[in-house]
């Protein structure tokens, strides 16, 4: 434990620069004050000056009192030289400091003006105490107590008026003591030393005294100066702002007239700075109310009344006529206050929005209109969807809702960029209008979602074939400036009234078949079907019961082995997650993971199968590495590499034998930080596996900017593999790219031999399927291991 202290040398070097610091305080130079330092000078010796003659007094006072007292101790002569002395120098240093003083307005003083006069006041001090000094030893008693008051006397009342010179003061009073101890020294007294250690105590107390005065007027000449900065400042800011601003002030006295014009104000009015100011403002604005409306009127009564009861006002618009055209002023002020509190007039800013309320009235025309497209907005859509249902309840008027949804808009969003993605969206609009009758309400909802809602074509036949056209419409490439996109889309139908008569429920229905839509593959349409709702709701329980499986671990991981095909050895495991469900027993991870990746639970899950994945590896033989599926929200994850860090810190597992298998939906969005991601990894000795590869529009994109050590050949090719020569030209591309990257390659879904023996005469590294054995529990790994051989490299 150690223990801190000072040392004498600490203590010294803290008081220094304590005394520095207050020395700082209470002195001007160009370097701390800048320009305003010649002012400060100029001011401290105003400040002195200015209490001259009190010290000219004084000074007299006490000067005629030791002359006429001393006066046959010392003669007449000394005494005539020692009072002209102590009183011609006051006239000198009055007339010689102002010489020091430069212009009048603001007055300034050099540095050197300082110097001479803490020199004068030094010697000062020491001329006036000279002979009261040389008198104290020679006296009589009487005469030594006339002396000690008058010395201390002339010494704070020195310091005190002589403070805002900081210097000055201390070299007076310091010459005040000088002469005084000298007296004491030549005295007989037996208690000199106390005498003298009463002097010192009382020296510095004056000179406290003083710095302290110094600093309270330094501080007012310091704050002073800035509220000047500040003032000017402002009246910059407000000069510049009257003349460059579209807004304008004003500023009416208790009369109601305007005390100050400025040009920006006339220009607004259109009069003549003279005319504004012969009549009120009250006046002038009733004069260019626009004759023949009665809200200019009552809005104007409405100023006047704020104006009348001295309530402050805002954003109150005014029409008013200037130059002939009709303009709209928006008027805010607060009322003013003399220092007694009583009403001193009225300031406050006007502002021209003529072209703000045209455009809120082009708004409000257009608040049932999308403004990209030019089609029916939410707002006008939700409106026409409940008149139509509340007349299909009266009248049994059936009609058809269709929700639209692009299926690669993000991705040509973020390709092309959003001005290429707006122009796809009017297309899509135009493209919509032809493909629909005459009265059927076409809307876009916002982003890339649109509706129709039809009452002309209401069978589920003329629906379908309307749905059929729009597809074909939209399959057709848009050519946008100089870039051709092809967009599809997925649609939902609901038909009123069979699917019902609420608008929201409607709406409900149509979303669901849109979801179903986009479920079969997208590019298609589907009729909303009872079991759609059915299916929306297991969905909706399954999410709840996934929480609970989460926090009751039902879940386990299965494993299935990798096979190096050049030693027929085993080399790695991959984890894959089940969930046994209490009572729908095992549920696949195609139903349950897209819900965890909805919801956000696959963080939480995801972590848990790492975790348990990289306990079960460490059981295993050093040799064998284990692969766990990372999905797009897990990898996107601000904190995966922590939870990876995580994860092997608990299990100790080597990061070496861990491997992460993520897909190219994962680096779609953010390259930047799914680079960072990866290097992160790799920096740890992590291996990382492109999965599902081949089936991405931009795989070789990925291999050249992201860091990989190994491709997954999708099991998509494998299974066509024997019969198929185009799936044998893919596999054996990806092979030979992998093999100049220098990355290892798995090739999934192997399940029969001719599979096996094609794949190791084109060259291909792992092998994963049915055939080398199917995913068993962590607990059949020793057994399986000890029927086939670990792959030694």
């Amino acid at each position: 434990m150690m223990v801190s202290h000072f040392s004498p040398a600490m203590l010294v070097a803290q008081l220094f620069q304590h005394v520095r610091q207050g020395l700082h305080d209470v002195r001007t130079t160009e370097r701390v004050d800048g320009p305003s330092a010649r002012h400060f000078r100029a001011r401290q010796i105003q400040a002195v000056l200015n209490l001259l003659p009190v010290v000219f007094l004084g000074n007299l006072v006490a000067t005629f009192t030791i002359a006429v007292t001393f006066w046959d101790l010392f003669g007449p002569w000394l005494m005539i030289a020692w009072v002209a002395v102590s009183v011609l120098s006051l006239w000198a240093f009055d007339r010689g400091w102002r010489g020091f003083i430069r212009g009048a307005a603001r007055p300034l003083a050099p540095a050197r003006a300082l110097r001479w006069i803490t020199a004068h006041a030094g010697l000062y001090a020491l001329a006036w105490g000279a002979l009261p000094a040389a008198a104290f030893p020679l006296t009589t008693h009487h005469g030594e107590l006339l002396i000690a008051p008058v010395l201390v006397g002339m010494m704070c009342a020195g310091g005190l008026i002589l403070s805002p010179i900081p210097a000055a003061a201390a070299a007076y009073v310091v010459g005040i003591a000088v002469t005084s101890v000298v007296a004491l020294q030549r005295s007989s007294y037996d208690n000199n030393l106390s005498l003298l250690t009463l002097l010192a105590a009382y020296t510095l107390t004056v000179l406290a005294v003083s710095w302290l005065t110094a600093r309270t007027f330094f501080s007012r000449l310091r704050g002073e100066a800035e509220s000047d900065r500040q003032r000017q400042l402002i009246d910059l800011l407000l000069k510049d702002f009257e003349e460059h601003a579209s807004d304008w002030l004003w500023e009416v006295s208790v009369g109601g007239r305007l005390r100050h014009v400025s040009s920006r104000l006339a220009q607004s009015f259109g009069l003549a700075p003279e005319r504004l100011m012969a009549q009120s403002f009250t006046e002038l604005l009733s004069a260019m109310l626009p004759p023949g409306q009665p809200e200019a009127r009552i809005l104007f009564n409405e100023l006047v009344t704020h104006l009348h009861l001295g309530r402050p006002f805002r954003e109150l618009e005014l029409p008013v006529v200037v130059n002939g055209k009709q303009r709209w002023w928006s008027l805010m002020a607060k009322p003013l206050f003399d220092e007694r509190g009583r009403a001193a007039g009225w300031r406050g800013v006007g502002s021209d929005v003529t072209d703000a309320r045209h455009a809120r009235d082009e708004l409000a025309r257009l608040a049932n209109v999308d403004a990209l497209t030019g089609l029916a907005n939410r707002y006008s859509f939700g409106n026409e969807l409940a008149r139509v249902c509340e007349l299909a309840a009266e009248s049994g008027q059936r009609c058809a809702l269709m929700y639209l949804d692009l299926d690669n808009f993000k991705s040509i969003n973020d390709s092309l960029g959003h001005a290429v993605g707006d122009q796809l969206l009017r297309c899509v609009a135009d493209r919509l209008r032809v493909c629909v009758s005459v009265g059927d309400l076409v809307a876009r909802l916002g982003g890339d979602e649109f509706a129709v809602l039809t009452w002309q074509t209401t069978s589920e036949s003329a629906v379908s074939e309307l749905a059929e056209r729009i597809l074909v419409a939209l399959a057709a490439p848009c050519q946008l400036r100089e870039v051709r996109v092809e967009v599809r889309a997925s649609i939902g139908l609901a038909l009123a009234p069979r699917d019902g008569l609420d608008p929201q429920a409607l709406q409900q229905c149509a979303d669901l078949a849109l979801y179903a839509a986009k479920g079969a593959g997208r590019n298609t349409f589907r009729f909303f079907s009872p079991p759609m709702a059915d299916s929306a709701r297991a969905r909706a329980r399954l999410q709840q019961e996934l929480g609970v499986a989460l926090a009751e671990e039902q879940f386990e991981v299965f494993f299935q082995p990798q096979v190096a095909l050049s030693t027929g050895g085993v080399v790695a495991f991959e984890a894959l997650v089940r969930w046994q469900h209490a009572e729908r027993g095992l549920i696949s991870p195609s139903e349950f993971v897209p819900v965890a990746e909805e919801t956000g639970q696959i963080v939480s899950l995801g972590t848990w199968v790492l975790k348990q994945a990289c306990l079960a590896a460490t059981t295993w033989p050093a040799a064998l590495r284990v692969a766990v599926n990372l999905s797009a929200v897990q990898f996107r994850s601000q904190t995966i590499v922590n939870i990876v860090d995580q994860v092997l810190a608990d299990t100790g597992l080597d990061p070496a034998r861990l491997e992460l298998e993520i897909t190219e939906s994962a680096l779609i969005e953010d390259h930047d930080g799914a680079r960072a991601t990866l290097m992160a990894l790799r920096s740890r000795g992590v291996r990382v596996a492109l999965d599902d590869f081949g089936t991405g529009y931009s795989s070789l994109a990925y291999l050249r900017r992201f860091p990989m050590d190994q491709l997954k050949i999708d099991g998509m090719f494998v299974r066509s593999l024997v019969q198929d020569s185009d799936a044998q030209a893919v596999v054996t591309a990806i092979i030979s790219l992998a093999r100049a990257l220098r990355l290892e390659t798995t090739a999934e879904g192997v399940e029969n031999q001719a599979q096996w023996d094609l794949l190791t005469a084109m060259g291909c590294d792992l092998v994963q399927g049915y055939l080398a054995s199917r995913p068993m529990p962590g607990g059949d790994i020793p057994a399986y291991l000890a029927r086939f051989p670990l792959s030694l490299g």
